[in-house]
């Protein structure tokens, strides 16, 4: 976490000498982006440290519970949010409340009559260090025009 709180001082400096469009541009670059690579990462099924997903439970048979792959349309639902201040990436309404239950492992009850089920940790939205480079790489294209 040092190298982010250290990568956004550094980018403070940047933004204080730019014009509140210019800001606005730069932020529109980079939520757009990140949510291009998040949204890839889900659907390769892969976690921000590059480790896969934790696999889904079987059935006493043997069998995978669903068909298909985990989060197979929320990263379509991944919102951007941004202005010449912030930019910020999530998900919205049950999409939220989806994505929050993987992200921290909770335990919930998926319909009012079952049984409380812990779910492992998956991370789906979160920083690697490659979009750590990617961001750097975006700033730097965007001061050299």
């Amino acid at each position: 976490m040092n190298s982010f709180a250290a990568l956004d001082r550094w980018f403070d400096q940047f933004l204080q000498h730019l014009e509140p469009s210019q800001r606005r541009e730069l932020m529109r670059r980079l939520a757009q982006g990140l949510r291009v690579r998040f949204k890839d990462r889900i659907k390769q099924q892969k976690e921000p440290n590059g480790n896969r997903f934790t696999p889904r439970k079987r059935d006493q048979i043997g069998n995978i519970k669903r068909k298909g792959t985990m989060f197979n349309k929320i990263g379509q639902r991944l919102k951007t949010e941004y202005s010449a201040e912030k930019a910020s990436i999530g998900f919205g309404g049950r999409s939220a409340y989806i994505a929050k239950v993987h992200q921290e492992g909770r335990t919930i009850r998926p319909t009012d009559r079952a049984k409380p089920t812990k779910y492992p940790i998956r991370e789906l939205v979160g920083f690697s260090q490659a979009d750590q480079k990617w961001v750097e790489t975006e700033l730097e294209r965007f001061f050299r025009i």
